[in-house]
């Protein structure tokens, strides 16, 4: 009688990529289900039906230990649904602040503002980005950036020096006019830009399953960014072949560049990408 434990590891010997697609595949699984689990969850707490459950179980004489951390539970997600809801429908908010420090200009008044990025491949949002303006002339209303959080690689000096044009040193007036709302509006969409590539290139490095050739598929060796700013995308195969995939600001592709292990330009491998046109769909064919 053989008494070892029955294996769980199949007769067949499967090759080592088959099996990086079988643990990629459980992955997906766990993520998806994690998130279901969590949307549901939420769905829960916030129905009005588990309210009213809720209600009547503290009614009773001697309600269980368990309605007391069930209420918890939905209190938590009361201020959680509302929190989102502002954070969803105000990308940006401005706030008044103060500057602790004694020696600061207009009596440490700033002006702040609260900028949300929301992670779709994680479906959580980030930390907040903030740009903090004070005056530096307090007879004046001009303002100008004290403060960020900004990444050194979104254009900020850029869009600072568009919509809130320095003052001239001979009256202390700004030399042009000032336009905060059109400042924030375009910082914003610029770090969505930076993130929504950055996501879809992350999302691209955890399925590297893409094929050149399309009969025989090879897999995608490595996938990096080649710049901060998450515009210039260097993908190697398996086979030695090399791609270069410029992105712009809206996540359309510029550029597209294939050459083999002999630096011959594949044409037709560059068309098949390029045709994906933005980054997102250029995820879903490399998935």
């Amino acid at each position: 009688m053989d008494d070892r434990a029955p294996s769980i590891i199949p007769e067949s010997q499967s090759s080592p990529a088959s099996l990086d697609v079988e643990i990629l595949q459980v992955r997906q699984q766990i993520q998806s289900l994690t998130h279901h689990r969590a949307a549901l969850t939420a769905a829960l707490l916030s129905s009005p039906s588990s309210q009213t459950l809720l209600a009547r179980a503290k009614a009773q004489p001697s309600p269980s230990p368990h309605v007391t951390t069930f209420e918890k539970r939905m209190k938590e997600q009361g201020r959680q649904n509302v929190q989102n809801s502002y954070r969803i429908c105000a990308g940006a908010t401005m706030f008044e602040s103060h500057d602790p420090d004694p020696n600061a200009v207009d009596e440490g008044r700033i002006v702040g503002v609260r900028i949300e990025v929301f992670n779709r491949r994680t479906r959580t949002f980030r930390s907040p980005y903030y740009l903090l303006l004070n005056r530096p002339n307090p007879g004046s209303s001009s303002l100008r950036v004290h403060r960020h959080t900004v990444p050194q690689c979104i254009p900020l000096q850029h869009l600072v020096s568009k919509y809130l044009p320095s003052l001239t040193p001979s009256d202390g007036k700004p030399s042009g006019p000032q336009n905060v709302a059109r400042l924030v509006r375009d910082l914003r969409r610029e770090l969505i830009s930076y993130h929504l590539r950055q996501d879809a290139i992350v999302t691209i490095g955890e399925h590297r399953s893409l094929g050149v050739d399309g009969e025989q598929q090879i897999g995608v060796k490595e996938v990096k960014v080649v710049d901060a700013e998450n515009r210039d995308m260097r993908i190697e195969w398996e086979d030695r072949t090399v791609g270069r995939v410029v992105i712009d600001n809206n996540g359309n592709l510029e550029k597209v560049v294939v050459l083999n292990h002999k630096r011959t330009r594949l044409r037709e491998k560059e068309r098949s990408i390029f045709h994906a046109k933005t980054i997102g769909k250029l995820a879903q064919i490399l998935i």
